[in-house]
Parts: structure tokens; C-alpha cells; sequence
């Protein structure tokens, strides 16, 4: 399943690449529109920073000057859901679509939230949708959310050939060799789970999820010390999140009871 905390992480990873910029639907006056791009770039810094009060202030400023631009609803939706306000957030993803129903980046959004809900195929018709788009810049994140979905349903045959798929537009995604790690551990391919989850954890090093999933691994194959030594690595990166609880317990209950 696609966790909160890597739906987060996405969302930020968004934030940083946004381009902020006329979508093209917009009618106001040039100095209109520049103060739209201002009110948006504002946005998009308070969320960046986590301040998401004065995201939804700036957002709102901008919704005021142009209620017809569908990239004000894109980053609306954006900060709704991180705050967990997941009917505004698919309110205001699908009022984005409205005003524009090839807007790529609304529908991959609406996907990983119907993906949390658990609206799997609501969610795949939106990723497809993503994924068609031969230009869309994380079209490799949008072919393994397909591919976590079908995991989900229980097709991991389906999951796979997604996974195979976003591979070929970008093979060092960390994102789906820790998902390929799972799906190898649910078909029982320990070793390969632990090659695919150890390429996600050396390309992204504070990947918490994938340096837990390895410790897991780890204690299925019987290797308790390095299974203890990823989930000490996972307390370094986020004590506090629900991998770093879990992972405090195994060391508690398996790595103190080693000599």
C-alpha cells in the first residue's frame, strides 16, 4: 500500500518542481496575471515549509484573481491534503479537471488519493490518464502507482508488468524498486526483495519505509543483525513516524535479546 508519509513525500517532491506559470486557460490582464503567478509562487513556498495556514491564504488570493485557472485548484487540493482535508483535496482536484480535463498533474494527484481511499479503479482510470501523457515528467511515478494498485487488488501480475514499464522510462525511481521489493516478498523471492529494496535505500538513503521493509527482510531470511541494523537506521531517519514506532519494537523485542 502506498503510505501516508510517501504520499507526503510526493506531494513535496511536487512543490519543488512545480512550474509556476500561465496554464494557458487564464484570461486576466497581464498585470492580473502576473499577480496570479506571485500569489501562486507564494503558495508554493508556505507549503513547502509546511505552513500550510498561510498556503491556504496566499491560494485563496490567488483563486480571487482568476477562479477559471486550474493550477490554483491543483495546488488548493495539494495543501487540503496535507492536512488531511481529503474531501477538499478531491473537491478541488476535480474542479482543476474541470477547467482543464488534460491537466496531467490533477489527475496523478487525484489518483494517489483515490489510492489512499482505496478507490482502486478510479484511481487507475486517472493514472492511466497520467501515464498517456508522453510529456508528463514523473510519468515513470505514475506507471508504479498503477502497478501498487493492481498489488493491492491482488493481481501481482499486473503490478509487475507496471513496475517493468516505469522502469523503462526511469530505472533508478527508488520509489518502484522498494514497491518491487514488496511485491518479490509477497511471492516469496527474498533475495531478490532485499536487492530491489538495498537499490532504493543507497539512491535515496532517508527512504524510512524501504531501510524498514529491508529490516523485515532481513528477519524473514533469519540475518537478525542486519535486520537490526536497518531498523536502527529507520530511528535515525524519522523516530517519530509509524516505521520508526514499529521499528523501535523490533529492537526492543529481537535485536536487545541478541548478544
Amino acid at each position: 500500500m502506498l503510505t501516508k508519509n510517501l504520499l507526503i513525500s510526493l506531494i513535496f517532491l511536487f512543490v519543488i518542481s512545480l512550474f509556476v506559470g500561465c496554464t494557458g486557460t487564464t484570461k486576466t490582464l497581464p498585470k492580473d496575471n502576473k499577480n496570479l503567478m506571485d500569489q501562486k509562487v507564494l503558495a508554493l513556498a508556505a507549503l513547502k515549509r509546511r505552513r500550510y495556514k498561510q498556503a491556504m491564504e496566499e491560494i485563496v488570493a490567488a483563486e480571487k484573481i482568476d477562479m477559471t485557472d486550474p493550477e490554483v485548484y491543483l495546488i488548493r487540493g495539494i495543501i487540503l491534503f496535507a492536512i488531511q482535508d481529503i474531501e477538499g483535496a478531491e473537491k478541488s482536484y476535480k474542479t482543476a479537471i474541470e477547467y482543464d480535463e488534460n491537466y496531467t498533474e490533477a489527475h496523478f494527484n487525484i489518483c494517489g488519493l483515490y489510492l489512499q481511499q482505496k478507490k482502486y479503479d478510479d484511481a487507475i482510470a486517472h493514472c492511466q490518464k497520467a501515464a498517456a501523457d508522453r510529456l508528463y515528467k514523473s510519468k515513470d511515478r505514475a506507471l508504479t502507482t498503477i502497478g501498487v494498485i493492481y498489488f493491492n487488488k491482488g493481481d501481482l501480475d499486473r503490478a509487475e508488468e507496471y513496475f517493468e514499464e516505469s522502469f523503462k522510462v526511469n530505472p533508478a525511481l527508488v520509489y518502484t524498486h522498494n514497491e518491487l521489493g514488496k511485491l518479490y516478498v509477497a511471492q516469496g523471492k527474498l533475495a531478490d526483495a532485499v536487492e530491489e529494496f538495498e537499490i532504493a535505500v543507497t539512491g535515496y538513503p532517508v527512504y524510512d519505509e524501504a531501510h524498514y521493509n529491508l529490516g523485515i527482510t532481513y528477519l524473514k531470511l533469519k540475518e537478525i543483525y542486519k535486520a537490526c541494523n536497518s531498523f536502527e537506521k529507520v530511528l535515525e531517519i524519522s523516530p517519530l513516524s509509524n516505521f520508526g514506532r514499529k521499528s523501535k519494537d523490533y529492537i526492543k523485542s529481537v535485536c536487545n535479546s541478541v548478544d
